[in-house]
């Protein structure tokens, strides 16, 4: 596999990355106020319900940033050294040329 393929694939998987980041974020949302319109004995189990949706959230949201941060980092190494054989490939091929 060349590294431009490899380059297009780890920038798939960072924005996957910051999807699941963002899904966390969607997950994690809870609206305490909903607490208020329910017997009490109910909210008791709605609070940790809540909490363990506010955990998962969280947790998702560790994933998504970690992946991010490690794929955009492999993303700048990749095109550095893209960019750094292109430009040998360009001197010998001007040096060449002369």
């Amino acid at each position: 596999m060349n590294k431009e393929k490899l380059f297009i694939i780890i920038a798939a998987i960072c924005l996957f990355a910051v999807a699941v980041f963002m899904i966390g974020g969607v997950i994690q949302d809870v609206d305490y106020h909903d607490l208020a319109g329910l017997p009490l004995l109910e909210q008791k189990a709605a609070y940790d319900s809540m909490q363990t949706r506010k955990t998962v959230g969280e947790i998702t949201q560790l994933i998504g940033a970690i992946l991010s941060l490690a794929g955009f980092a492999t993303v700048t190494v990749l095109s550095l050294s893209i960019g750094h054989n292109t430009a040998k490939e360009a001197e010998k091929k001007f040096t060449e040329s002369k």
